[in-house]
């Protein structure tokens, strides 16, 4: 048993270790860790529809036909010292290659972080996700149209996120859409979803993304090698489209003579659909299976709870249509009713595994970094298998969220209910170890000792004392960039290699794109912009302020209110009962002005924006709220 009997964190770590390298070789309880045969060898199959059988009984997967190669590849895939050999492997699987499945099936691998999926029917074709940006979703058709020149039928998105959805306009005209003639397809909830990450926490989520996806890092040996899940995530503007028709569980349609069914699948995403052709027995899995790697069962960039029990409940779903085709939205294609099913298997067992065990030792009293220590990653007969390796998610931050997820972030000593700011607390420990010279000598001893881990978590103390310590800072860049070059792990490598620069002042802020940003937030509706601002309030300038400002939206026929009442805002989705100040005007002319691409005096000189009040009095209602801000904040030296 692990727990009280252990006395120091060190012991308790080797034992949870220990425990953990012990249910893997006896498969602890045949309930706990699903599809585990301790005592059972397993013979190779020969498998019938596609794949090589493995002595471990993994059918490997055989991919679909490629029927073009375009000679790019988006991912960086030359070896390096500085590069682990499988992240180069992995690069090389990320070539532009147009693969094809059941005859009439072509999906664009390589363009992009996500594939865009053609189906060809008989007087059209349907496209299924539409890549990041209009420029690479235009290039991406432009390769599928060397298989089909028929009009577009109908857009599928199958979730949404930007890698699926912003390159709409690359694919069909705006007014095509609009019109009727050409249907855009998604779960009822998509828009939620796209709105929740592009307002609330959008800067957050956004700076944090840049790093994730490496994109302050050239594509070089000592930048960013590949996304994990794609070749790159693809700067270039945004050109999305709302869905046109939604539903919630099942829909079943027949677009250009292809008969297919549209699918509720709450997996990697709360509004993610597949696309099942019957027929064929072909299923376009979306992103719950999210490429040929260990799924994100978090994402270290932020984002909600992802449900590891309802993700590899709805694999458990799709199981049962038994496809023998599976076209993905990152990575290749494969084919084989064996193949298909040892992917889908070894794809629920890896994050069920995760899951398990993760709340078992939080049943044990573990906290999340003891449940991280004892869990390094998965099984061997899970670990064999080329899908989850951990290039995109990883076991250990991945615990770490369930533990989240069931008991938030308390973990039950209370001397961190109240704790000592961190600054505060970073002084306190640097006079302890004898000054800020002597941490540093310490972590220059840790560093030619090879223990950069240690040399960072040193000199982390001294920056909170002195953001502005050039010499630790730079040591501490160095130390972030040795482990940076040690991950498998894409997203850990990028964040590592890109707070190293930023430690260096050598980040190149040209590539935050606050454009861009106020590109996408352009295109929602006024009351989501309205929700942003909400949350920007500086409550201690408001703390004796009452004002209410209305908008009256008049080609919407519709109104809504900001109150501030002493340093909260109350946002009136309807006329509120009382307003000191109104403007008035159209919907895009009033988003522009909140989102500050144009000013007040500017539209109310030109007639389009109205005023009820003083020009005065609305300054100082501004005034309350904190600005955009141009640069992103810093995340490591803090």
């Amino acid at each position: 048993m692990i727990g009280s009997t252990v006395d120091s964190r060190g012991s308790r770590v080797e034992a949870l270790s220990r425990l953990y390298l012990l249910s893997v070789v006896c498969c602890l309880s045949p309930l706990l860790l699903t599809g585990c045969r301790s005592h059972e060898t397993v013979a190779p199959t020969a498998p019938k529809g596609g794949g090589v059988a493995t002595t471990t009984g993994i059918v490997l997967p055989k991919y679909s036909e490629v029927v073009y190669e375009s000679g790019k590849n988006l991912a960086y895939d030359q070896p390096a010292e500085t590069i682990r050999p499988d992240l180069v492997e992995h690069s090389r699987s990320m070539a532009q290659r147009i693969y094809r499945s059941g005859g009439n099936v072509y999906c664009a691998v390589g363009w992009g972080l996500a594939n865009m999926t053609m189906i060809d029917g008989t007087d059209g074709v349907i496209i299924v996700d539409t890549l990041e940006s209009v420029d690479n979703a235009r290039e991406a058709l432009a390769a599928l149209r060397r298989f089909s020149d028929k009009p577009v039928k109908a857009i599928i998105y199958t979730h949404n996120h930007y890698d699926h959805v912003m390159g709409a306009l690359g694919v069909v005209k705006g007014e095509d859409v609009a019109s009727g003639a050409v249907p855009i397809y998604a779960h009822a909830t998509m828009m939620r979803g796209l709105l929740n990450q592009l307002s609330v926490v959008g800067e957050a989520v956004g700076i944090r993304s840049l790093y994730t996806f490496g994109a302050f890092l050239s594509k070089s040996p000592s930048g960013s090698i590949n996304e994990g899940i794609g070749p790159t995530l693809v700067q270039g503007a945004p050109g999305f489209i709302p869905p046109t028709q939604t539903f919630t569980d099942t829909l079943a349609l027949n677009i250009a003579g292809v008969d297919l069914q549209l699918i509720y699948a709450p997996s990697e995403t709360d509004d993610e659909i597949v696309v099942w052709l019957p027929k064929q027995k072909l299923l376009q899995s979306a992103e719950v299976i999210q490429g040929e790697t260990y799924p994100n069962l978090y994402t270290i960039r932020g984002t909600t709870y992802r449900d590891p029990v309802k993700w590899y409940e709805t694999i458990d779903r799709l199981r049962e249509l038994e496809p023998e085709l599976l076209v993905p939205s990152h990575g290749r294609p494969i084919e084989g009713k064996e193949a298909v099913e040892s992917l889908l298997g070894a794809y629920r067992d890896a994050i069920q595994f995760t899951h398990d065990q993760a709340v078992r030792l939080i049943n044990q009293g573990h906290t999340p970094d003891e449940i991280a220590a004892a869990l390094p990653g998965l099984p061997p007969h899970l670990a064999a298998h080329p899908w989850v390796r951990e290039f995109y998610g990883t076991v250990k931050h991945s615990v770490r969220n369930v533990y989240s997820g069931y008991l938030g972030w308390f973990q039950g000593d209370p001397t961190t209910l109240n704790p000592i700011a961190p600054q505060e607390q970073a002084q306190r420990y640097v006079q302890l170890m004898g000054g800020r010279d002597a941490v540093i000598q310490a972590a220059h001893k840790a560093s030619d000792a090879g223990d950069p881990q240690w040399c960072a978590e040193l000199l982390t103390h001294v920056i909170r004392v002195n953001p502005n310590d050039s010499e630790a800072r730079t040591l501490k860049a160095s130390a972030l960039r040795q482990l940076g070059y040690q991950q498998t792990n894409i997203n850990w490598r990028n964040f590592y290699l890109t707070a190293a620069l930023e430690l260096e002042n050598k980040l190149d802020m040209s590539r935050y794109d606050i454009k861009r940003s106020i590109a996408v937030l352009s295109g929602l509706p006024l009351v989501n912009i309205l929700e942003k601002v909400v949350t920007r309030i500086d409550a201690e300038k408001a703390k004796d302020v009452r004002t209410t400002l209305a908008f009256h939206v008049d080609d919407r026929h519709t109104a809504y209110g900001l109150e501030i009442r002493r340093g909260v805002v109350q946002l009136y989705r309807k006329q509120p009962p009382h307003a000191d100040l109104t403007l008035s005007g159209n919907e895009d002319d009033l988003r522009n002005l909140l989102l500050r691409q144009t000013s007040f005096l500017k539209e109310w000189a030109f007639g389009r924006i109205k005023l009820e009040g003083s020009t005065d009095d609305l300054s100082r209602f501004f005034s309350y709220f904190d600005p955009r801000a141009d640069t992103p904040p810093q995340i490591v030296a803090r």
